[in-house]
């Protein structure tokens, strides 16, 4: 039975994707003056914005202009975000030895997002974000990080909980086995 869970942290933890490409689409279509689609931000969102950047061709000041309108309507709307109550059952009652976050998310996202649910940081033996790495899931940079610093574990040890391609390219690329949630 495996012992260190790692799990992913939008639309896996917390549905967030959501309002994310919400929140990204109003910075989007605020900052271009144009009307985009929610489906051409939710279909490349999982990959990062910076994707959306080059697909969108924004310059350097597009990107910090829409960057700070997604902040400010993310903030607007995190009432919409939810947690998998499942889930976060089978974290608070300590079935694993460890529970990582591995998330494509910034550290500063993550955390208003756990503080807002009133979520316990101390629930997780350890918290990564896309700040945390040169490169983000699914190059297995994350997945190294977490083999050195729980190295008493073999990798047969671990399980990834994911919703996404990212998760289970990520999983494959580390070798551990990955289950596949929707929300």
């Amino acid at each position: 039975m495996e012992k260190c869970l790692i799990i992913d942290f939008d639309d896996t933890l917390i549905k967030t994707i959501e309002v994310h490409a919400e929140a990204w689409r109003k910075s989007l279509n605020k900052t271009l003056d144009i009307d985009i689609p929610k489906d051409a931000i939710l279909n490349d969102i999982n990959y990062g914005i910076n994707l959306l950047h080059e697909k969108f061709q924004l310059t350097k000041d597009e990107i910090k202009k829409s960057s700070q309108l997604k902040k400010e309507f993310f903030n607007q709307t995190l009432h919409n975000t939810k947690v998998n109550e499942v889930l976060f059952y089978l974290i608070k009652s300590k079935i694993f030895d460890h529970v990582i976050i591995a998330s494509n998310s910034s550290k500063e996202n993550l955390t208003r997002l756990l503080h807002y649910h009133n979520i316990d940081l101390n629930l997780f033996s350890l918290i990564l974000t896309r700040d945390d790495v040169k490169n983000k899931k699914p190059y297995p940079d994350m997945g190294n990080i977490i083999f050195d610093e729980f190295s008493d574990y073999d990798r047969s040890d671990f399980i990834m909980i994911g919703d996404s391609d990212v998760d289970k390219i990520f999983s494959t690329k580390i070798d551990i086995r990955c289950i596949m949630v929707n929300f």
